[in-house]
């Protein structure tokens, strides 16, 4: 009967642990979370830094004033600083194999889309395919071919 009893405690005990061992997150903390959104490849670091490698050169501008060139990639790494390029070569924040998909690292859904919410960032699929990044009190939106900061 003892024997019986124990195992009884040990099933009651592994289903009550199962969903906090089964839910665990797409990555480890507190390394950079990875994610993409269409050809856009993004991650987020641990101290909340925002960077986003896209998949052509995007215009930008600042408030409708447009930057002179396009531009591969954007960043937010500075409170005091707006989203930015970082002018780099090469996909800094792109993954070797790609990047999962944001579905499969979201941690809700808004009224548009899947959103990610990680070291104080949120990046979110938005309105008609549009995407953005907030991080730092600063931000950035792409949409059909250009970045907004």
């Amino acid at each position: 009967m003892n024997r019986i009893m124990r195992r009884v405690v040990g099933v009651v005990a592994t289903a009550a642990l199962a969903p906090i061992l089964l839910s665990a997150t797409a990555q480890a903390d507190p390394g950079p979370v990875y994610f993409s959104v269409g050809s856009i490849n993004c991650a987020i670091a641990a101290d909340g830094t925002v960077g986003c490698d896209f998949g052509y050169p995007t215009r930008l501008q600042y408030s409708f004033l447009p930057f002179p060139f396009s531009v591969n990639d954007i960043v937010i790494d500075q409170p005091w600083l707006p989203a930015h390029p970082t002018f780099g070569s090469g996909a800094a924040f792109t993954l070797p194999d790609g990047n999962p998909s944001l579905d499969s690292v979201k941690t809700g859904s808004g009224q548009w889309g899947p959103f990610i919410e990680y070291a104080g960032s949120r990046c979110a699929a938005g309105f008609h395919g549009s995407f953005g990044c907030q991080s730092k009190g600063r931000a950035f939106t792409a949409y059909s071919g250009t970045i907004s900061a």
